[in-house]
């Protein structure tokens, strides 16, 4: 596909920085909760059953240590952000993971996420995806993994009729952004649509 990407679009390095407003804030709506009565033998044929959500609830609420996650995070994984400017709908700010194999010709690899998904699913895989060969028994990947519009810390769209051809737009102008003028996808759930 070729595309003009209009040189403005610069790329950002963005860091995962919640503020400890934001965390208190999300500990006092948890300790606020209130929980529905429960029919009995429901099991899990009505949504998830009430002892594992107050089970979660206690667990967000007191056992997470979110700075360690959020220090994990932006130490496994460089991240960024750029604006693309989309169809109808204006300039968003996307984030985004970026990590380059260290083999030049690697193939660059468009990571799209589903629903409930986020830029996360990456985290596991991305030393896999990136690593050599150097007998070259299998692919190394220079990888792209985007946050969707109105997912983790993209900017969600501003009006209605934002579609999957909307994110694929997004998608195909960060990679020629980047410099990968041809590319393989991959996407699961929503992403599958998107690629």
């Amino acid at each position: 596909m070729s595309e003009t990407v209009t040189p403005a679009s610069v790329e950002v390095p963005f860091q995962i920085s919640v503020t400890d407003d934001q965390i208190d804030l999300l500990r006092k709506k948890l300790e606020l909760a209130t929980f529905p009565d429960e029919l009995q033998d429901a099991e899990w044929r009505y949504g998830a059953p009430l002892v594992d959500i107050k089970r979660l609830v206690s667990r967000w609420k007191d056992g997470f240590d979110w700075r360690a996650q959020e220090a994990k995070l932006n130490d496994e994984v460089p991240q960024f952000t750029r604006d693309i400017a989309v169809t109808g709908h204006g300039t968003l700010n996307i984030h985004y993971v970026h990590k380059k194999s260290t083999l030049e010709t690697a193939i660059p690899l468009l990571f799209i996420h589903g629903w409930p998904g986020s830029f996360i699913e990456i985290r596991k895989i991305l030393p896999l995806l990136v690593q050599t060969s150097e007998e070259g028994q299998f692919p190394s990947f220079h990888v792209v993994a985007f946050s969707l519009p109105g997912y983790a810390f993209s900017e969600g769209p501003k009006k209605s009729g934002f579609t999957a051809t909307h994110y694929a737009e997004i998608g195909n102008k960060l990679m020629l952004a980047l410099g990968y003028n041809e590319y393989v996808t991959q996407g699961g759930d929503w992403g599958r649509t998107v690629s």
